[in-house]
């Protein structure tokens, strides 16, 4: 397996895989996730031009299996939030495939090398409630419930 920087050449494999994640969430929280289209690509293509994030791929025998994306920020602007950089970890896929073999926390070990390189004091990301699976993985990784989001469906 190697990890390395994505590129717009991986652009079928990276969707493909965000098709996979896409569906899984749509199909749990469809209120909240909209069902896969083209727009991922779009979005996909836009994140690899952004300089300020991370963008790793995971491949074996030059196959992409696993991409994360993430980037640096700190709070300058809310008072009573600390005022360190935080990496944040914005997704996290590896290949239906392949899971559970290593390629997700290589991934995450990547990510907080290049988020202390970065000086970053912390990583945070998002897990969905009903993502049990992905939530013992980060709580393998170390990842300690830092919030809760709530939420209520509204009749208007």
């Amino acid at each position: 397996m190697k990890i390395r920087k994505a590129s717009k050449a991986d652009i079928d494999a990276l969707f493909a895989l965000n098709t996979q994640i896409n569906d899984l969430h749509h199909e749990r929280a469809p209120n909240v996730f909209a069902e896969s289209s083209d727009a991922g690509r779009d979005f996909l293509l836009n994140a690899l031009d952004d300089t300020e994030r991370l963008f790793l791929v995971a491949t074996l025998s030059d196959k992409v299996v696993g991409f994360l994306t993430a980037n640096v920020s700190q709070n300058d602007t809310i008072p009573f939030f600390v005022t360190v950089p935080i990496c944040r970890v914005g997704t996290i896929v590896i290949d239906q495939a392949h899971q559970s073999s290593g390629i997700g926390q290589a991934l995450m070990q990547a990510c907080r090398e290049w988020a202390e390189s970065a000086g970053a004091a912390e990583m945070r990301l998002e897990v969905m409630e009903f993502n049990a699976k992905a939530q013992a993985f980060y709580t393998k990784l170390g990842f300690t419930t830092q919030s809760r989001t709530l939420s209520q469906t509204l009749n208007g």
